[in-house]
């Protein structure tokens, strides 16, 4: 979503609108284009998620990933440094069993820069990862116009607040190997996003984890609908058929499964 949408929510939040102006949106081809997706991520994600579980969605943008572990049952703690989407999380999903955190993720608690893309889900706080994509993508830096100071915390520290959980969703536009590198331990299941224009990020963070000679691993390619292996391989495997794919593919994501969770 783009920031001038996002401002336009909170006038119409302000003014008592913003429901029933949800309510027309999902009426248009878009919003029945949203339900459908939804539809077809919640199956996919009923496969790894129960109720009871404990989520962590890391880098939650709107929240609609968030939203869709909360209906399966979970208890969702929601990371996003973005004000702006934690307040779009907050005002759309005030029932739901989600505890939003306005805070980035990283390697040590501390404080750092993000910078705010024109949408949402491209803001960064890698500069490596806005070159590669801004490249790839034929983007000048003004698509990276405002940045913004926000605290840092560690995955440690929230798991010693909220205990382990059973899922970590990662989604940080490049900022996958700082997450992952205040992460001691693994929990059962565990995915981030990876862009193959930025892949041997991606392969570093396979190499990262803690608990790499005995997890297994599987993959997407855009949105979360099935996984792209028949059956979940070892980290060498999944390298392979990383690097052997098309470089124009775009996003997707790598999921990572604990031997306690065979």
């Amino acid at each position: 979503m783009d920031a001038t949408r996002l401002k336009a929510e909170h006038v119409l939040y302000g003014l008592g609108l913003y429901g029933a102006a949800r309510t027309l949106y999902r009426m248009t081809p878009s919003g029945r284009r949203a339900k459908r997706d939804r539809v077809l991520k919640r199956n996919f994600f009923s496969q790894l998620v129960r109720s009871g579980d404990l989520v962590f969605d890391i880098g939650a943008n709107l929240g609609n990933y968030s939203e869709i572990f909360a209906s399966l049952g979970a208890h969702v703690t929601a990371l996003e440094p973005n004000p702006d989407c934690v307040d779009h999380i907050r005002r759309s999903y005030p029932a739901q069993s989600i505890d939003v955190i306005s805070a980035a993720v990283g390697s040590s608690a501390g404080v750092a820069t993000i910078r705010l893309a024109k949408r949402s889900d491209m803001s960064s706080m890698s500069t490596d990862w806005i070159h590669a994509i801004g490249e790839a993508q034929k983007l000048d830096d003004s698509v990276w116009s405002n940045q913004l100071t926000v605290p840092v915390i560690t995955l440690d520290s929230l798991i010693e607040k909220y205990g382990m959980p059973k899922f970590v969703k990662i989604d940080v536009e490049g900022f996958e190997e700082s997450v992952l590198a205040g992460l001691s331990a693994q929990p059962e299941l565990l995915s981030f996003e990876f862009n193959t224009n930025f892949l041997d990020a991606a392969v570093r963070c396979v190499r990262q984890l803690k608990n790499l000679t005995n997890s297994r691993f599987n993959f997407v390619i855009g949105e979360p609908f099935r996984f792209e292996l028949d059956e979940w391989v070892d980290s060498s495997r999944l390298v392979t058929k990383l690097e052997s794919l098309e470089r124009n593919l775009g996003y997707g994501d790598i999921f990572v499964r604990s031997p306690a969770a065979a």
